[in-house]
């Protein structure tokens, strides 16, 4: 076989879906497929970040499994701050500090950039460096839920608020090859009308996301749509977390589907 064209991966927003992300990198690796590069957006950025760092996937895996709980679910959403979003995140903080606090960014195993959007000023951030905890907390600071992070002076927010799918970032680092990871396949048409205001504000927020994804991945090579079980509902970005939807096999699944084009075109 010849030698493997660089590949990037944009790991797209999504909630409690990045478990496919993971699924998708499993099925990757198993197939000798090298990863060079990798930006992730709110979700995307925790398994980016994590793999990045631990170049380990089945730790990362455990990572997810072990916190998927209604357990650690209150731990982290214990510290409510309505006045600068509906928790302050320190609890989130305090696990992310636990796995990766030993971790910067420019260090990593496999390049990493997380994105975020500064609230100051509109732009996008790109988080190529400094402590990559507290990257990934400001990455998924979903507005209206977690208070925005500090960092230097900028007022950093989720990245999906301005990049869903980080393709022309994983590209500009040197990717020959971008595979986009699109977590939004099931969300619309919905299965019913929103019946009241939170409801409402929630599919609001994600027929933006689902629009903006849809343009942010027009220059990846390939994109995939793990199929993950949602049929319209409504779902929550809380307890969704510990339902009985496995976004872990999704991930697998689309990506064996597809492995042959991803051979071609790493290899051709």
């Amino acid at each position: 076989m010849t030698k493997q064209k660089k590949l990037g991966l944009a790991l797209g927003s999504g909630g409690w879906r990045a478990p496919a992300h993971i699924g998708v990198i499993k099925t990757l690796l198993k197939h000798g497929i090298s990863i060079d590069y990798i930006a992730g957006s709110s979700a995307g950025s925790l398994v980016g970040g994590a793999f990045a760092a631990l170049n380990d996937i089945d730790a990362v895996e455990k990572i997810f499994r072990e916190n998927m709980n209604h357990k650690k679910l209150l731990y982290a959403f214990s510290d409510p701050r309505p006045r600068e979003g509906l928790f302050k995140g320190e609890k989130i903080q305090n696990i992310l500090d636990t796995y990766f606090g030993e971790y910067n960014i420019e260090d990593c195993s496999i390049p990493f950039i997380a994105l975020a959007t500064d609230i100051i000023t509109g732009q996008v951030v790109e988080l190529n460096k400094g402590q990559l905890s507290h990257a990934m907390r400001a990455a998924i600071s979903v507005p209206f839920f977690l208070r925005p992070v500090e960092w230097g002076d900028k007022l950093l927010i989720d990245g999906a608020t301005a990049v869903p799918i980080p393709v022309k970032t994983v590209k500009q680092m040197g990717a020959e090859v971008v595979i986009a990871i699109n977590l939004q396949k099931n969300q619309f048409p919905m299965a019913h009308a929103t019946t009241n205001t939170l409801n409402t504000a929630f599919k609001t927020s994600q027929v933006m996301l689902y629009h903006l994804a849809n343009y942010a991945q027009q220059d990846a090579d390939l994109v995939l749509y793990p199929n993950i079980d949602e049929h319209g509902e409504y779902t929550d970005p809380f307890t969704s977390f510990f339902g009985k939807r496995d976004a872990f096999n999704p991930g697998i699944e689309i990506a064996e589907q597809h492995i042959d084009q991803i051979k071609k075109l790493l290899f051709d």
